[in-house]
């Protein structure tokens, strides 16, 4: 990702393929989750006063566990259904803007080609009024689209925090961060992320071992908890979805039991 303080670069492999709005949507679902997941997990509740350790006793060593959210996005199932049915919607509002730029080409063609004057103001004339109306229309769908992506963000931070919280709490964890990070080797390998790593807003892991890597649990029960279901209710393989245009055992703890099991 390459904005929102994203250690991504542009092409970073992972991110959802369906055009450069999507994929700005998709680093937006991403950074978005970061920015919360680092505000809700470390800041203490408003209006609690922290715990004081009883005189006479050494104070207990803090426990301490990570998890990479750029990891979580990619293989949360659901979050990749999120940003697929963005897509679909993206081009299902799009048809008409696309009707209307092979007009304005045309009219481009026609303006270029008249030699009459009057006749060149006219087309011209129409020109300005298309080119407003696509301005108008793709006004509307980004709002639209940014509407329904910060209502998904809101929901995904739930179940994260939900999922986060329970595994803290079954494993004794104290504190719980989330960071940005490359996820596949040939992104560790990338020379903008390596760089962007030098310079971090904030506190950035260099090491973490895999036992206080909650990564792989909390995506195992993520997907466990709320796998994407289609709007019958039926579960969807994010694996198995038709494209659109043109375009394990975890290390790190235990994975807790499923709210609705309990």
């Amino acid at each position: 990702m390459g904005t929102g303080g994203s250690p991504f670069p542009r092409t970073a492999p992972w991110l959802v393929s369906g055009g450069p709005g999507v994929i700005r949507l998709f680093r937006r679902l991403a950074a978005g989750l970061a920015a919360l997941a680092l505000a809700g997990l470390s800041v203490p509740a408003q209006g609690q006063q922290p715990a004081t350790t009883p005189q006479g006793t050494a104070p207990s060593r803090p426990t301490i566990a990570v998890f990479n959210m750029a990891a979580v996005m990619r293989d949360y199932g659901k979050a990749k259904y999120q940003v697929y049915l963005l897509n679909k919607k993206r081009e299902e509002l799009s048809k008409d803007i696309l009707v209307w730029r092979s007009e304005l080409a045309k009219l481009q063609q026609e303006y270029q080609q008249q030699q009459v004057a009057e006749l060149r103001d006219k087309i011209g004339k129409q020109m300005v009024e298309l080119s407003r109306k696509i301005q108008d229309r793709e006004a509307e769908v980004n709002r639209i689209l940014n509407d329904e992506a910060s209502a998904i963000i809101s929901q995904l931070y739930d179940e994260i925090k939900l999922v986060v919280d329970k595994t803290a709490e079954m494993n004794g964890y104290h504190i719980v961060f989330a960071y940005p990070d490359a996820v596949t080797a040939e992104e560790m390998k990338n020379p903008m992320i390596k760089e962007l790593k030098l310079k971090p807003p904030a506190a950035q892991p260099f090491y973490v071992a895999r036992q206080v890597d909650l990564t792989p649990v909390l995506i195992q029960t993520l997907n466990a908890w709320y796998p994407p279901k289609d709007a019958q209710g039926n579960i969807v393989d994010v694996n198995k979805l038709p494209p659109l245009g043109q375009g394990v055992t975890p290390t790190g703890g235990s994975a807790p039991a499923n709210p609705s099991q309990r």
